[in-house]
This record gives structure tokens, sequence and C-alpha cells, in this order.
């Protein structure tokens, strides 16, 4: 039978976490014939290459890489060219996935066999697979606090040189429960969950790719990941962006499905969200409140406000009472994000701004209340 589901899997010097991954997927409830697993590196110097060439998969699995670094968008694009599966799931190396993973992402394309299904809120737990030496202090700090509640803390980790795992491939094929020890609570507060599953307004946002799956077809009609995007940051975002002006739906799982595997934050690289997003404007224009708002309101600091500001700003267009304070917040957002983007002319923007804040003086609406807080931020980034 046909391949279904094409996991891509990018790496970048994460062979440890990887092998944990792998193995995971040797507990798949789903049938290993109707899956592959695709691990695209990125270029690793850690010897990955022999890892994923020497591991014994008991369904297949291919590897391929980059000669040298090319980034996050380009290895996942040359993890796609590889696959043959009518659905697509992206996985990242250090997220450990449960063993009815697969079936669960298939029971949802069953009922929504068009749509992105994203692992996103629901499986943002972390788990501590790995002790590593270069674990900022917080991070020891937090580390140390979990280990010493489930007894499982050694005084050797504070003199280690060496990375040391907590978990083996054998805890995680033979499911012997160690795992559900090093489990970290999610420090993503209730609130934003509930945020990340509701898709009422920028539902593009679920696509994350720790966990999502969506069809072949769809990111060959996109042209998959958008390879400017070469370092952390917006990369998932704008490829979701792109889905959904298709009209193709967002769907979350409403369970958890894996965890991530906790590491040194400096993993990930340098943010650099600015320059990212300055990509993104280049790329789309500033027609797009959605993506305006970025500019003042980044939702990987303050989702909440991100998607409130735009439920009010939707709500205010559609009501006549509302219309004319809605479009001034429309014009600030618009406004702002030029000006994130070209930095230039900012004497102009400032008469710009004066000039609607008076117009909104003296309005009561929510909509106008929001304006007004939108001002102030506009008005802090000049000064």
């Amino acid at each position: 039978m046909a391949i279904r589901y094409s996991i891509i899997i990018p790496t970048y010097n994460r062979a440890q976490q990887l092998l944990l991954t792998l193995v995971s997927f040797e507990t798949q409830t789903y049938p290993k014939h109707l899956f592959e697993v695709i691990v695209a590196d990125d270029g690793s110097t850690d010897g990955t290459k022999e890892m994923v060439e020497g591991f014994q998969a008991s369904y297949p699995i291919k590897y391929v890489t980059h000669q040298e670094q090319l980034g996050r968008s380009a290895v996942r694009n040359l993890g796609l060219r590889h696959a043959s599966g009518l659905y697509i799931i992206f996985c990242d190396a250090d997220f450990l996935v449960l063993p009815e993973f697969i079936r669960t992402v298939s029971r949802y394309h069953r009922k929504y066999p068009m749509a992105v299904i994203s692992g996103i809120p629901y499986s943002w737990d972390d788990a501590y697979t790995h002790y590593y030496p270069d674990f900022s202090p917080e991070e020891k700090e937090h580390f140390r606090y979990r280990l010493t509640q489930t007894n499982l803390w050694n005084m050797d980790f504070e003199s280690a040189n060496e990375i040391i795992p907590l978990i083996t491939p054998e805890d995680i094929l033979h499911q012997t429960g160690a795992l559900s020890k090093v489990v970290i609570p999610s420090r993503v507060p209730p609130n934003i969950k509930k945020q990340f599953a509701k898709t009422d307004v920028a539902p593009w946002t679920l696509l994350v790719t720790r966990c999502v799956s969506m069809r072949r077809s769809h990111l060959t009609r996109i042209g998959g990941f958008n390879e400017r995007f070469v370092l952390y940051g917006l990369e998932d975002w704008d490829l979701g962006y792109r889905l959904h002006r298709l009209k193709i739906p967002f769907y979350s799982i409403k369970e958890v499905v894996g965890y991530h595997q906790e590491h040194p934050t400096h993993f990930r690289g340098n943010v650099i969200n600015t320059e990212n997003l300055k990509i993104m404007f280049e790329t789309y224009g500033f027609n797009d409140s959605s993506l305006n708002l970025f500019a003042l309101v980044p939702p990987s600091e303050d989702f909440e406000t991100y998607k409130n500001t735009l439920r009010v700003l939707r709500r205010g267009i559609r009501s006549k009472l509302t219309r004319s304070s809605a479009l001034l917040l429309r014009r600030t957002l618009q406004l702002t994000a030029k000006h994130f983007y070209q930095q230039n002319n900012t004497q102009a923007y400032k008469r710009s701004l004066q000039w609607i804040k008076k117009k909104a003086k003296n309005r009561k609406s929510r909509v106008a209340r929001v304006l007004r807080k939108m001002l102030l931020k506009s008005e802090k980034q000049v000064e």
C-alpha cells in the first residue's frame, strides 16, 4: 500500500535527542508500512548521519542532508522533496511522540481531510530527557527543582561536563514509565493555550512546526517554506499564513500527543524576528491588520492581546456605530507596520499619529479604547 504519512524531521546537531525521537516512532500503533520518516539534516557535525544510517528501524526511514547549513526553511523543503505521502507531518527532532501520535493525527484528518492539523497548544509540555552542562543558571535551577520532586536529583549533575541521558531508548521502547517522572508541567498559561486553540482570528498561528500535519499537495502548491527565513522565527507562521490565504482550515488536536525534550535555549540560535518580520512585510505588503499588528504586539510576547485586538477590530468594522474608530485603528496598524519596515520619515509618522489621536480623543467605544492603547504603543516606538 502507498505511504499515507511522511514525517519530516529537520535536524542540526541534535543526535542524542533525535535518537529518542526515532525510537518513539517504533512504538506507533499506526501501521508502520503506511508511514515513512525522513530525517532532513542541515549539515550536522555531531555524528547524526552515522546514528541515523545505523538505526535499525521497523518503519521506512530516509536520511537526506545538506553539506552545509542552509537554514530552517531550506532543510524542511529538502525533506519535502523526498516525501511520498499524501500528508506531511513536520515533527521537530526534539519532539518525543507518544504511541498514539500518528493514529490520532489520522483520526483528525479523516474528519478534516483538507485541513492543517496542529499539536499546539496541547502538546507544549516539556520533558527532561537529558542533562546539559550548558544549561543556563536558571535552566539548571528548573532542572534541579523538577528532579528533586521525583527523587531523581543527583549531586553529580553539578560537576558534569558532558550530556547525561535521563531517558534511554529502552525506556521508550518498553514504556517503563521513566518518561512520566521527567515531564515538566506546562509553563504556558491556560489563557494563552485557550487563545492558540481558537481559530476565529489568525488561525494560521496554529502552524507551529513542533508538530503539524497537512496535505503534501497544498505544500507543493504554495512552494513549501520561504527559504529567505534562515534562522529562528516566523518561518512556520509565514507558511501557515500562505495556506490560510488558500482558505485551508486549521484545527488543534485536543490531547497530548508528545513531549518536547528540554534543552538549552541557545540551541535555537539567534532570534531575529525583527528581520524576519521585515521579510513578511516585504512579501505581503501592509493591507492585512493581522500582519501589521505584529509590529506593535508581537504574538510571541502577548498572544492574548494580539488576538483580542483583531477581534475588536473585526467587530468594530461590522458596526456602523464604531466603523470610523475601527478604520482609524486599522490605519494606525498600517502606519506603524510601514514605519517599522521603512524606518524613515519619522516626523510625518508622528504627525499622522497625532491626527488620529485627536480624532479618537472623546470616543468611548471599546474600539476607541483599543485604538488609544495602540496609539500609545506606536508613539513609544519613536520616542
